[in-house]
């Protein structure tokens, strides 16, 4: 699943269509809505693709805010700080083993006797969160959206 963002007026190609799969949007949103809370406002639903958006003004603000962080290197520390904190957690029991390494036959989940594929017989997993990627080129493309779009729609 992904998030498909259209442009409502773009004045030019990279204004038409931005994507993030699922894992990459939600912490794109989060962080948006975290630097710009006064413009993010006005789209309700960054986590649903329901139609929510931004009209032209606000998402010309998104950008500017968002290449002032650029600029300054506020969205690069916070890139460092998000990957560190990934970084730091520790591996977790995996699920489908019950941390054992060997598993129950599928569908069954727990100890067994069969290697674990989820966790490569390790009996730990990384974090769930840590599947949310967040990268400074991806805030970068989403800035030149927002620059060209005029105004956008979440589907």
């Amino acid at each position: 699943m992904g998030m498909d963002v259209y442009g409502k007026n773009p004045i030019n190609e990279s204004g038409e269509y931005f994507r993030n799969n699922v894992w990459y949007w939600r912490p794109l949103a989060e962080y948006v809505c975290s630097i710009a809370p006064e413009i993010t406002k006005h789209c309700e639903n960054w986590q649903s693709n329901d139609g929510d958006g931004l009209n032209k003004t606000h998402s010309m603000k998104l950008a500017t805010k968002i290449r002032e962080d650029i600029d300054s290197g506020v969205a690069s520390v916070y890139e460092q700080t998000y990957q560190n904190h990934n970084a730091a957690m520790p591996d977790e029991d995996c699920d489908i083993c019950a941390g054992t390494g060997r598993r129950k036959e599928a569908p069954t989940t727990g100890a067994g006797t069969i290697p674990c594929n989820a966790c490569d017989g390790a009996g730990q997993v990384r974090p769930f969160e840590t599947n949310y990627p967040f990268e400074l080129s991806n805030v970068k493309e989403f800035a030149n959206f927002l620059e060209n779009c005029g105004g956008f729609e979440i589907w």
